[in-house]
């Protein structure tokens, strides 16, 4: 782990939109406000044609670096805006989402001396107003990452030479990040630290709440990430019953595969779950009887 003793870090924030003027908008002043100076700014827009890029050049002195031009997804952008970092850490505010006040990184520059290859906080979801992962809790396993994305990627500060090894999969169309932590930390021994305060205001729409779409996504990466036998555990733990490699194409996986049967499969888990609760129930009955 790097010494960052005594070194003023600069976080290097990267910014990816595609026609969203008025979310571009905000999210940039959110930025350029900030009370703290180490900021490197980068904008990777992808050809808007709705007058983002005149948000951009209205507020072009206080950008390191923008573009706009075509790319091939929200992971390619992000992949582009890193490629351009020189900060220490890099944070990912897409267009939309906003910093909770123009002094949290300033505050947070605080945290990112201890040199963690992540470090992240909260987030504050919008309009709800509710605050996200407050229960998470460190360290971190393997089994988190099987339950759910364990790290808010809007809120988290990652150490930039990371992408030296990693980068976002371009392949996914909204898990990449997820992997890109579960690479990090569950596999290769990576470093975080959660700082118990809110960072970002989340705008709570987009690709990203597509469950379905996250769980086929999840479901590839982790066949092609981990040993057989683990792979076997997870799909034990999400699906409740055995993983056979012949078996792949189950009858909850090829569910996944289409639109109408969101409903049947959530009622089919729910089912399967109901009765593994009553199966277990029988079990202790029979080994524990009254009398």
């Amino acid at each position: 782990m790097l010494e960052y003793t005594d070194k003023i870090i600069t976080i290097s924030i990267v910014t990816i939109n595609y026609n969203n003027r008025d979310g571009l908008l905000k999210t940039i002043t959110s930025v350029v406000t900030q009370s703290y100076c180490n900021i490197e700014y980068i904008v990777i827009d992808g050809g808007s044609t709705d007058g983002s890029v005149d948000v951009i050049k209205e507020h072009e002195n206080k950008i390191t670096y923008w573009v706009s031009e075509p790319d091939r997804g929200i992971y390619h952008a992000m992949n582009k805006g890193v490629e351009r970092a020189t900060g220490d850490y890099c944070l990912f505010l897409n267009s939309g989402d906003s910093l909770i006040c123009n002094t949290i990184l300033e505050d947070i520059s605080h945290e990112l001396i201890s040199g963690e290859d992540v470090v992240f906080g909260l987030l504050q979801c919008y309009p709800s107003g509710k605050f996200g992962y407050t229960d998470i809790h460190l360290p971190l396993t393997l089994l988190d990452f099987f339950k759910l994305s364990p790290i808010p990627h809007p809120a988290s500060f990652i150490k930039r030479s990371l992408f030296q090894t990693f980068k976002y999969d371009e392949t996914l169309k909204i898990v990449s990040d997820w992997k890109f932590f579960l690479q990090v930390l569950a596999l290769n021994g990576g470093t975080c630290k959660k700082v118990e305060k809110p960072i970002t205001l989340f705008e709570e729409q987009g690709l990203s709440s597509d469950l379905e779409i996250c769980d086929k996504e999840r479901l590839f990466v982790l066949k092609d990430l981990l040993p057989k036998t683990i792979f076997a555990d997870y799909f034990k733990f999400a699906y409740q019953m055995d993983y056979r490699e012949g078996n792949y194409e189950t009858f909850f996986t090829r569910l996944h595969k289409y639109k109408y049967s969101k409903i049947v499969y959530v009622m089919s888990v729910m089912f399967v779950r109901v009765v593994s609760i009553f199966k277990k129930s029988a079990r202790f009955a029979r080994e524990y009887p009254l009398s």
